[in-house]
């Protein structure tokens, strides 16, 4: 129903008399100022108890990192020299086996949410048998007493590991362990083959275009440069020795106007060298992609840092298996025919096996064995121009990274059908062993 204009009228009458009253109802809602100060403070009281409640939660419950080096004597039905040597196949699996009786010792104990890792760094045969030498690493309550965390993890060892069921056979009684600092805990694990720093697995399309790389990711890569200019990738195997592809030598072959710099960046370099040698592997005969493979030797060892140490090489038996994770990292360009990058980058590819990878669609029988190929059938993951010589690598169970591949050729760059054709570094094992002694 419409109300009428005189209707209207007396509503707003209505209204204007009620409204002084409504304002005088709120004016008496108002809090006294004396109320206000109690509520703000009785507020600032709680809010003061919540923080210091917080921080004593966080300061009891922060973790620090401690590390021990550890040695721990072992009898085994195989030989020293089977598993003595560093990164071999042999010495992975045993490793592997004592790494994995630590952790479930500690894991049977009072430290299983404290404790971490344990990693092998090498082995020793003396008169007393076979050591094992390794690194403990735990994260405890900054709360803990330094002096009784050392015996805990002392008698641990020694009544847990009682229980380990080899091969090997392990004598617990002979564990020694020694707090060591992270400064003495990086230099153990740079002077292993394969180690890293970052864990991060970012994926990019490809190198070309894909994801930079953090310092200490790939820590063995290395550019090579013709008068300062880069040209080729290469993997740093010891302190002196370089591994890359044979056809970056083809043209450019004084080692005087080659240097090799390190780091995740060519320019400025975290470390640089000068080039005393360079052996192109002697069957290598171009336009064949065969035995492209070559040495270079520095003019002078670099030193082990988190940024720059060296790959492992796998054993001349070892076969990679389709699932295998492995990465290519590279300068290269961004796409054909295109340009170096300034900083590193990576990309993770698949590896592809020999038949597929010589289908007609593909390389069409073009892939010897001593290539093996990576990328994606699909295309878009996969090296270009400027990353020749660079590293592939793969790591094993214990996230130990190996140098797989040496790239070496492929049909364009990140093509469907046309994945990345790498030098397959198994097969040249004891032939870059009788060049370098590695």
């Amino acid at each position: 129903m419409y109300l009428t204009k005189s209707d209207d009228i007396i509503c707003d009458l209505h209204n204007f008399l009620l409204k002084p009253a409504v304002v005088r109802a709120r004016k008496r809602t108002c809090l006294e100022p004396w109320v206000i100060g109690l509520i703000t403070f009785i507020s600032l009281i709680v809010l003061a108890v919540c923080i210091g409640l917080i921080v004593h939660y966080v300061r009891y419950n922060q973790r620090k990192t401690y590390n021990y080096y550890s040695t721990l004597s072992f009898t085994s039905d195989k030989l020293y020299d089977d598993f003595g040597k560093e990164a071999s196949t042999n010495f992975m699996e045993m490793s592997q086996k004592i790494e994995s009786m630590v952790k479930n010792a500690f894991h049977k104990s009072s430290l299983r949410e404290d404790f971490f890792k344990s990693q092998i760094i090498k082995f020793s045969q003396e008169e007393h048998g076979v050591f094992a030498h390794m690194l403990l690493i735990f994260r405890f309550r900054s709360t803990e007493d330094p002096e009784a965390i050392n015996k805990i993890i002392q008698r641990v060892l020694h009544q847990k590991l009682q229980d380990a069921v080899g091969p090997p056979k392990l004598n617990p009684e002979s564990v020694e362990i020694k707090k060591i600092n992270n400064t003495e805990t990086d230099n153990f694990l740079n002077n292993c083959c394969g180690t890293r720093r970052s864990k991060t697995t970012k994926q990019g399309l490809r190198i070309v275009g894909g994801t930079e790389v953090e310092e200490g990711e790939w820590p063995w890569q290395a550019s090579l440069q013709w008068d300062g200019i880069h040209r080729c990738g290469a993997a740093l195997i010891n302190d002196t020795w370089l591994v890359g592809a044979a056809h970056c030598f083809r043209v450019y072959k004084d080692p005087a106007r080659w240097t090799a710099s390190f780091g995740v960046t060519i320019k400025p370099p975290k470390m640089q060298r000068g080039l005393r040698r360079i052996i192109v592997h002697e069957e290598y005969k171009y336009p064949s992609h065969d035995y492209d493979i070559s040495v270079a030797e520095l003019s002078s060892p670099v030193p082990y840092t988190n940024a720059v140490h060296r790959v492992c090489l796998p054993d001349a038996s070892h076969k990679f298996n389709p699932g295998d994770e492995m990465f290519v990292t590279g300068f290269g360009a961004l796409q054909s025919d295109g340009n170096s990058q300034n900083h590193l980058r990576q990309v993770k590819v698949d590896f592809i096996d020999t038949k597929t990878c010589n289908e007609p669609q593909a390389y069409n029988n073009a892939i010897t064995p001593r290539m093996l190929c990576a990328g994606s059938l699909q295309g878009k993951r996969d090296a270009c121009q400027g990353d020749s010589g660079g590293p592939l690598v793969s790591s094993d169970a214990r996230d130990i990274w190996y140098l797989a591949g040496i790239v070496s050729w492929g049909d364009e760059c990140g093509q469907p059908n046309k994945p990345g054709v790498y030098t397959n570094v198994a097969a040249f094992r004891d032939w870059i062993a009788s060049k370098t002694g590695v």
